[in-house]
Formats: structure tokens, C-alpha cells, sequence
């Protein structure tokens, strides 16, 4: 399996630069295709997700769409949701966790992209707080290689697991 996942922001807390977002995401999305990666994952969570989605619909890649619930949307924007089925129908698979939002079902697709991949790809400003926080731990935990832009400093972060030592 060649696979890896996006997390990344909502929303930013702080003046942010559209085209050096893209770029960024870009750039995450080449490294892992240099790493063999053939397959992409996202929550289709509003913001870095749904970017990224449309990123590689635009560069013809295979990505999946992990929905926490089937009703994701339900508190967008007319405007929001319309974009959201539209980008949706581009997606190579559609994978919806479970039927309703209830508590832990965020919590619940995050670990199911850190459980069906090999790489976490993150748009992350280093704030340890959050989702996108709490989702790298869960990536670290599981030893995933990371690669990391900062959208601050559109600066690009690889961190590698330990390696395991091998005494015999």
C-alpha cells in the first residue's frame, strides 16, 4: 500500500498567502510521489483537505475521500457544500465512516487515515493544539515518516521515525 494522508488547518489564525498555500501543497504532493506514494487520503474537512482534493483532481492523481459522516457538510454554506459535492464526484473512491455526526467521529476518520497510510503529509503552523496537532501525534505514535509545510514560514520539515535497532 502506497498510500499517504493530508491534515492541515481549517482556517488560519493569521494572514496567509492563497498561492503559497497551493504551492506548499503542492510541494508536499511531489515529495510523496518521489517516495512511490500512488495514492492519496483526505478527511474533506473544509480548508487544507478540500485544497489538497482539488489539487490532485486537478493533476489527474488517485485519491480517496475519508468522511467522517455522511453529513460532513450539513452546517456549511450553500456555497460551501455545492463545491464540496462538486469536488467529491472527482474523487477515485468515496469512503463515509460513519452514518451520522456524533462524538469522536472526527477523532475516529483521523485514525483511520494514520491506520491506512505510510506517509502524513501536514500543513501545520506548529500551534500544539487542535486537530491537525492532536493528528500528527497519532502519526508519530504509528512511526509514519511526516512531511510537514509550514504556512507561515512556507518552510518544508521532514521529520523520519526511529529507526528500530536490530540487536540479533
Amino acid at each position: 500500500m502506497n498510500t499517504a494522508f493530508i491534515t492541515g488547518h481549517r482556517t488560519f489564525d493569521y494572514p496567509f498567502d492563497y498561492p503559497s498555500l497551493r504551492q506548499g501543497i503542492n510541494q508536499l504532493t511531489n515529495l510523496a510521489l518521489n517516495r512511490g506514494i500512488k495514492t492519496f487520503l483526505t478527511g474533506m474537512a473544509l480548508g487544507t483537505d478540500t485544497l489538497a482534493a482539488l489539487i490532485w483532481a486537478e493533476r489527474y492523481l488517485t485519491w480517496k475521500a475519508i468522511l467522517p459522516c455522511s453529513d460532513q457538510d450539513s452546517k456549511w454554506t450553500y456555497k460551501q457544500q455545492q463545491d464540496y459535492r462538486q469536488l467529491l464526484a472527482k474523487a477515485t473512491e468515496i469512503k463515509v465512516l460513519y452514518p451520522k455526526y456524533c462524538q469522536g467521529v472526527m477523532q475516529g476518520r483521523n485514525q483511520y487515515l494514520v491506520d491506512n497510510s505510510q506517509l502524513c503529509l501536514a500543513v501545520w503552523d506548529g500551534k500544539q493544539s487542535g486537530g491537525t496537532y492532536l493528528t500528527i501525534q497519532m502519526a508519530r505514535k504509528a512511526k509514519l515518516p511526516l512531511i510537514i509545510f509550514n504556512p507561515k514560514t512556507c518552510e518544508i520539515i521532514i521529520e523520519e521515525p526511529p529507526k528500530q535497532l536490530e540487536l540479533f
